[in-house]
Formats: structure tokens, C-alpha cells, sequence
């Protein structure tokens, strides 16, 4: 008899479509640049490749002029960019700016976040002091996906998957004085637990993104695949519930619930 590992049983969710992913570039009040050449790091070009660090050429200016550097030099190298735009309409302090670049390779990307840096010690012992980096911040807004993969949910602690079947009641007087049932409604709910990581491929936010659109998803109870013949089971259904909890000093984690709303099918891989 083979116990079977827990770890090996994951949640996953499946693209229906190929997505490009698209990040908010963004510098907030404060941010003030030296005459000089910065590094922007963790880019991908065209095919899905990392490009290797380009080169910003910024003179000292205004936060929106700098942006506009940095736009024109992600258009450069695979990426399709918004307006630059004042970043109150978004929340941020005033002063702040931002704008939208959408990579042209349509499909799953690592979510790292795109950094601004010196290109080499030199430039930071020289205007280090001037200019402050952390003004500068990335977040994806919308994932890069694949078109019918299957990504685990990110981080899981826990996956659960539970068959359900209502009764119909048929207890007559010729029951003999015990209850009858006979098969009804037949349902299925898949739910995870899992630590928040805003670069992690399947997290929070896209479970967010379903739930407020009221999207169809579909999920996928299976082991780990190992190249061998692993058990599945798959159907469509809805996020039903979602759930994040932010503790003092403690992990940010999620649970997600998703309710089906077809059959099951089982089957390996």
C-alpha cells in the first residue's frame, strides 16, 4: 500500500486565453534624478526572453519627464507603453506620476518587479546621495498567462477537494420505520489556503480579478505532476469565497474557495 505525500496535492487554475502581462511603472513625489545613465533590470523582450539591463539616458527633470525616459526605452525593448499620467487619479501622493506598459509577448512571464539602478559603483558613489530609488515602483497589474496551462495556486499550505450529493427523500410508510433516499443534486468545491506573494503567478489579486468580473474559472485537483500516471479531477465553477488575513508580525495568507458549477472529470496525466 503507497501513503500518498499531501504536498503532492495542489489546487490549479487553467488560462482560457493567452494574456500579456502588463506592469504600473510608477515614480512618486520625492524622486529627483542626476544628469546620468540607470540601469532598468528584470525586462523581457518580444519572444519572452530577459532582456539583458538597458540603459535609461535621464537628465535631471521633472518626475513626468523622467518617466517619459523610461517609457520611451521600455518601447524599445518589447514593450507597448500608456500615457504618463498624474498618479492621484490612482491614489498616490501628489507630484507622483505613472503609466502602463504592456510587454508584446502575449503569455506567462516571472512577475518580477522591473527595477531602476546604477549601472556600476562609480555612478552610485557619484550621486548616490541625489537620487533616491526607492521613489521608483513596479506592480503587475495583470498577469502574464498562457493559454490552456495549468498554474498551481502559488505558496499553498493547503488544497482540499470535497464531492457532494443531495438526497432526495422517499421514506413512505412501507419503509419499514427507517428513512429512504434516493440520489439528488450532485456538487463539488475546491479550496486552498496559501502565503500572499505579489510576485507569485497565481495569487490573491487574480482570484480578486475572477470573483469581481464574475468569471467562469476552471481548476484542477491534482497530484504533482511527476511524468508518471498522475490523478486528476477537473470541472468549471466560480470563486464562491475569498479571504485574506494580515496578522501583526505574521504571514499574509489567503483562502480561496472555488464551487462548481458542471461535472468532474477524472482522469490522469
Amino acid at each position: 500500500m503507497a501513503i500518498k505525500n499531501a504536498s503532492d496535492l495542489l489546487v490549479y487554475k487553467k488560462s482560457p486565453a493567452n494574456v500579456a502581462q502588463v506592469t504600473r511603472i510608477i515614480l512618486e513625489s520625492g524622486f529627483s534624478s542626476a544628469n546620468s545613465q540607470f540601469g532598468l533590470f528584470n525586462t523581457y523582450d518580444s519572444s519572452g526572453s530577459a532582456n539583458n539591463s538597458i540603459f535609461v539616458n535621464s537628465p535631471s527633470t521633472t518626475i513626468a519627464t523622467v518617466l517619459g525616459f523610461i517609457k520611451t526605452t521600455l518601447e524599445s525593448n518589447g514593450y507597448t507603453a500608456g500615457n504618463v499620467t498624474d498618479g492621484t487619479t490612482i491614489g498616490l501622493p501628489s507630484g507622483s506620476s505613472f503609466f502602463d506598459a504592456t510587454n508584446s509577448f502575449v503569455g506567462d512571464l516571472p512577475e518580477t518587479d522591473i527595477s531602476l539602478g546604477w549601472q556600476n559603483s562609480t555612478q552610485e558613489d557619484t550621486y548616490g546621495d541625489i537620487v533616491d530609488f526607492s521613489k521608483f515602483s513596479t506592480v503587475v497589474i495583470t498577469s502574464g498567462e498562457t493559454s490552456n496551462n495549468y498554474e498551481p495556486i502559488a505558496h499553498s499550505t493547503s488544497a482540499s477537494v470535497s464531492f457532494n450529493m443531495d438526497l432526495r427523500d422517499t421514506t413512505t410508510k412501507d419503509s419499514g420505520g427507517y428513512q429512504s433516499n434516493l440520489g439528488g443534486l450532485k456538487s463539488f468545491e475546491l479550496s486552498s489556503d496559501a502565503l500572499q506573494d505579489i510576485n507569485a503567478d497565481l495569487d490573491f489579486k487574480e482570484f480578486y480579478d475572477d470573483i469581481n468580473e464574475r468569471n467562469e474559472v476552471i481548476v484542477r485537483f491534482a497530484e504533482r505532476a511527476t511524468g508518471g500516471t498522475d490523478v486528476k479531477w477537473e470541472g468549471s465553477g466560480y470563486i464562491s469565497s475569498l479571504s485574506m488575513d494580515a496578522g501583526v508580525e505574521e504571514n499574509v495568507t489567503y483562502s480561496v474557495t472555488i464551487t462548481g458549477t458542471s461535472s468532474v472529470v477524472k482522469g490522469t496525466y
